[in-house]
């Protein structure tokens, strides 16, 4: 009782430093001042260019250990110059057709301003310029790179009202785009005090992979990892962990679907869906596997999911359901698109149940589970008794057409039954509008509600208390069958027979489902999302789908 005690003073200390210290990460971000390159920066920068162009007209010619050489000054110099000019000016207020003049020649730096960003990347689209060189891998995190020409970037666009606007699904940190930079050299200028043309390309490096130096095609180079890591950056998502848990309604504005890359109506959407208690950085090893395969990388464009786990599941089903709906209108208004059409839901704990109720129509099940009476019949007002409806009784999203589910508790767990977890639920705020309807369904309605809900009060809406096993939630939920072809990946905890085996969370017999396509044993505890045999196969399982119904045309 004492180290319970303890433990429940520690909880309680670790989320309220966290409410008062985390409230910022939901802030809009600010554009960069607007800045004029002075003559002596210019001056500067036209040195690096001259170091570029010798590095270039190298390339073209002469030995194979020679070129290489001039490959490596080339890249060299042109890192430094695009380090300099990121520093001194933001890529978004860069001009077409400046000069950069040092004593030996001249340099006018060309680009596209309106060019297709499936392609290649305005500088006017991008806030800032970040070299992966300068980063630093997490311990454990897989890297996907490939060799080649060019220098590549993350092109980092800042979450402003204006870019929350013209792009809704933008990350809460804003965009990393995968960019490859190369610049073109044009001949030397043929007039006497003219600038050499340069053209200066950042390569969308997910649709790009060779590029013409001179007349050779080269493959071009790219880091994959580097967005990735930002786009999923741990030091911006944990806090929405524990605000997500313990005061979500600070976090429902930020709760939806977030694309980490140039959306491409070719590709597959894979949606993320964390679990209790977690985030979103915990996919970074399957979104590098992805991209780490040209055949995936091609095929898929990792999304994910951001929800506060306190709230019930229904609750925040329905919000991923609304926001499934959003991206399609607002990327797919025609819902034509061929990747679109093919969407994959990979959903790790509570998320499994979450991306589960994407595809079934549960009819009246889910609401006799939870009732004894129709919603016409509850004493509350209309406004929650729509809420309730929407919740319980809605229709499959039909772009779903497969889910992986990973320690998925599809029958509940007794832990969330414990004492402990019980205390750590008295510290949640909940918004008021759920709070309301809790408290109109609790003291108008109990000849209306199931026994166990009646009896638990507002335990049986937080997510704690909907994941028991003796949840009357799952008797709804396991008598509706699933549409579309499912796979799971059980953890497996110790050497005992499987039907009484767990992952340390979840039991064998909870995450265990005879409809599925494939079922997986890894030895691993519940939170093992990362490790290389949960990675694989969710590759494997990615792989099956392109199989199954043919890559979608590119």
């Amino acid at each position: 009782m004492k180290a319970s005690a303890a433990t429940f003073r520690v909880l309680a200390v670790v989320a309220c430093g966290s409410l008062m210290s985390c409230r910022s990460v939901l802030h809009t971000q600010v554009s960069r001042t607007e800045t004029v390159l002075t003559e002596r920066e210019k001056r500067h920068m036209a040195g690096l260019l001259d170091d570029m162009a010798a590095g270039w007209d190298g390339m073209q010619h002469g030995r194979i250990a020679v070129r290489r050489q001039a490959e490596d000054r080339y890249e060299h110099a042109l890192t430094s110059f695009l380090r300099e000019w990121n520093y001194h000016q933001s890529p978004r207020y860069w001009l077409t057709g400046t000069v950069f003049a040092s004593k030996q020649q001249s340099f006018q730096i060309d680009f596209d301003p309106v060019a297709d960003p499936q392609r290649e990347v305005p500088p006017a689209q991008i806030d800032q310029l970040i070299l992966p060189s300068r980063m630093k891998l997490h311990t454990g995190s897989t890297r996907a790179e490939r060799p080649g020409i060019g220098v590549p970037l993350v092109g980092h666009i800042r979450r402003t009202s204006v870019a929350r606007t013209e792009q809704p699904f933008l990350p809460p940190n804003g965009g990393n785009l995968t960019l490859t930079a190369v610049m073109e050299l044009a001949d030397g200028p043929a007039d006497v005090g003219k600038p050499r043309r340069c053209r200066l390309h950042l390569h969308n490096t997910l649709n790009i992979a060779a590029v013409k130096v001179g007349h050779d095609e080269r493959q071009l180079a790219a880091n994959f990892t580097a967005s990735k890591q930002l786009a999923l950056s741990r030091a911006t998502l944990l806090p929405f962990t524990l605000l997500g848990m313990f005061h979500p309604e600070s976090t429902l504005g930020a709760s939806q679907l977030y694309c980490m890359d140039v959306y491409d109506p070719r590709r597959i959407p894979v949606v993320f869906v964390h679990g209790l208690l977690s985030n979103p950085h915990i996919w970074l090893n399957a979104v590098n596997a992805i991209n780490a395969d040209p055949e995936l990388r091609a095929a898929y464009q990792p999304w994910y999911f951001l929800y506060p786990t306190a709230m019930g599941v229904p609750q925040t089903s329905a919000r991923l359901r609304d926001s499934l709906r959003q991206a399609r209108d607002h990327f797919d208004p025609d819902h034509n698109d061929p990747g679109m059409n093919r969407m994959v839901l990979v959903g790790h704990s509570m998320g499994g149940l979450l991306s589960r109720m994407q595809t079934i129509d549960p009819g009246d099940k889910l609401w006799d589970a939870m009732f004894r009476k129709p919603p016409q019949e509850l004493n509350v007002s209309d406004a929650v008794r729509e809420r309730l409806v929407s919740t319980l009784k809605f229709k499959p999203q039909p772009e779903v057409k497969r889910l992986v589910f990973i320690t998925t508790p599809h029958r509940g767990s007794n832990i969330a039954g414990k004492g402990i977890v019980r205390r750590l639920a008295s510290l949640i705020r909940l918004p008021m509008d759920t709070l309301l309807m809790s408290r109109q369904l609790l003291t108008g309605n109990t000849d209306a509600l199931s026994p166990q809900i009646r009896d638990w009060g507002l335990y049986a809406f937080l997510s704690l208390g909907m994941l028991s096993d003796k949840h009357p939630f799952y008797q709804g939920l396991n008598a509706v069958p699933i549409p579309v072809p499912h796979h799971s990946i059980i953890g497996q905890l110790g050497k005992s027979s499987r039907f009484s085996n767990s992952d340390g969370v979840v039991p064998y017999w909870s995450s265990h489902l005879n409809s599925v396509a494939s079922e997986k044993i890894v030895p691993c505890w519940h939170g093992g999302v990362e490790r290389p045999e949960v990675v694989q196969e969710i590759v494997r399982v990615l792989r099956e789908h392109l199989r199954e119904r043919g890559s979608p045309s590119r």
